[in-house]
C-alpha cells in the first residue's frame, strides 16, 4: 500500500471514528441524562449540548470520511491503486453507513434541533415527550449508521 493510499485511509477511518464516537457519547450519555429531567431542563440540556455546537465537528468529519472513501474507490477504478474486492465491498458498506448518517441528520435531527432552539423555555409544547422520543429513536439509527461506517472502513483497511 502506497503512502498516498495510507494517508487517505487514515483520514477516512479517523474522521469516521470522530463521527461514531460523538454519536455514541450522545446515545449513551446525553440521551439518558436529558430524559432524567423535567421538560424545561431537558429542552435546555438538548439545546445546549445537541443544538449546533457539536455539528462543528460532526458534519465536517462525516463529509471528509465519505469523500475519502469515494476517493479510494475513484483511485481504484481509475487504475491508480489496486484494492482487493473484499476491501471494495467493505468501503461500499461504509459509504452506505455514512449516507445513513447524512440522511438521518439532515432530514430529521437537524430540523428538530432548529425547531427546538426557537422554543421558549416557559412555553414548551405539550408534544415535547413525543418529539424527544422520535429524536432519540432517529439518533439511535444515526449512531448505528455511524458505527457501521466506522466498522466497514476498518474492515476495508484490515483486509487490504
Amino acid at each position: 500500500m502506497s503512502a498516498f493510499e495510507q494517508a487517505i485511509r487514515f483520514v477516512n477511518v479517523f474522521a469516521a471514528a470522530v463521527v461514531a464516537g460523538g454519536q455514541l457519547v450522545v446515545l449513551l450519555v446525553i440521551v439518558p441524562t436529558k430524559r432524567e429531567f423535567e421538560p424545561r431542563v431537558s429542552v435546555l440540556v438538548h439545546n445546549a449540548m445537541l443544538g449546533h455546537q457539536i455539528d462543528r465537528f460532526m458534519k465536517p468529519s462525516g463529509i471528509v470520511s465519505g469523500l475519502a472513501a469515494l476517493a479510494l474507490l475513484a483511485l481504484h477504478f481509475g487504475n491508480v491503486i489496486r484494492i482487493p474486492p473484499l476491501s471494495i465491498a467493505a468501503t461500499l458498506i461504509g459509504i452506505v453507513g455514512t449516507a445513513g448518517v447524512v440522511v438521518t441528520s439532515r432530514f430529521f435531527n437537524v430540523r428538530t434541533n432548529r425547531m427546538m432552539s426557537t422554543w421558549s423555555l416557559d412555553a414548551i409544547p405539550e408534544n415535547y415527550p413525543e418529539v424527544r422520543n422520535q429524536w432519540d429513536l432517529v439518533h439511535s439509527v444515526r449512531a448505528s449508521c455511524g458505527v457501521l461506517a466506522l466498522t466497514a472502513y476498518l474492515v476495508s483497511l484490515l483486509v487490504r
